[in-house]
C-alpha cells in the first residue's frame, strides 16, 4: 500500500477536529503555525483527492451562500484508524534523528485523538530516545570538534542545543500531564 505523506497526516488530524473544506484547510496552513505545510491549492486538493481515493476521507457537497457550494471532507473509520496507528507508533532513534517535526505533529493532535495515558507514553518514549541520542552527539563533538571547520562545529553545537531544549520541553510536558492526572484523581 502507498505510504501516507506527512501533509496527508496533517490533513487527517485537522479533519478529525471537524469537517472542513479544502479552502478551510488552506487558511489554516496560511495563518497558523502549521504554515510549514504549503497552503497551495496544488498541494492541498490533490492530497485530499488521494486520501479520498484511498478511502481515508469522504466528502460531501453542501449548498452555501451565493452560487458557490462547499465540499466538506471528514475522515472515514479507516482514516481514523490509519491516523491513530501513525500517531501511536513506537518512537525510534531514527525518528528523533530524522523526523523530529513529524514527532511534534503526531503529538500535537494527541489530546483530540488519543487519551492522556497515550500522550504520556509518547512523551516518556521521546525522553528515552532523546536522552540516548544527545550523549552520542556530545561525544562526536568532543572527538571530532577540534578537526571540524568552525562553522560546522558551531552548527553541530546548535543542533545539540536544539535536542537538549526538546528534551527539556518533553520532560516539562510530561510533568504537566502528570500533575493534571493527579489533580483529576483527587476529584
Amino acid at each position: 500500500m502507498q505510504e501516507i505523506s506527512l501533509l496527508a497526516y496533517a490533513l487527517l488530524g485537522l479533519l478529525q477536529q471537524q469537517p472542513r473544506s479544502g479552502y478551510d484547510l488552506r487558511k489554516i496552513f496560511a495563518n497558523t503555525p502549521m504554515g510549514t505545510f504549503s497552503d497551495s491549492p496544488g498541494a492541498i486538493y490533490p492530497a485530499l483527492q488521494r486520501l479520498e481515493r484511498r478511502g481515508l476521507v469522504s466528502s460531501r457537497v453542501y449548498a452555501s451562500s451565493g452560487l458557490r457550494r462547499r465540499r466538506l471532507f471528514r475522515p472515514t473509520a479507516s482514516g481514523k484508524r490509519a491516523f491513530k496507528s501513525w500517531q501511536t507508533r513506537a518512537i525510534s532513534s531514527d525518528d528523533v534523528v530524522h523526523r523530529a517535526d513529524e514527532l511534534m505533529l503526531r503529538f500535537s493532535f494527541m489530546d483530540e485523538t488519543a487519551d492522556s495515558a497515550q500522550a504520556m507514553r509518547f512523551l516518556r518514549a521521546l525522553i528515552k530516545e532523546l536522552a540516548a541520542y544527545i550523549p552520542n552527539l556530545r561525544h562526536f563533538l568532543r572527538v571530532q570538534g577540534a578537526g571540524m571547520p568552525l562553522s560546522g562545529r558551531l552548527a553541530l553545537e546548535s543542533g545539540i542545543r536544539s535536542y537538549e531544549t526538546l528534551l527539556q520541553w518533553t520532560r516539562s510536558a510530561l510533568g504537566i500531564y502528570t500533575r493534571r492526572r493527579k489533580r483529576g484523581a483527587r476529584k
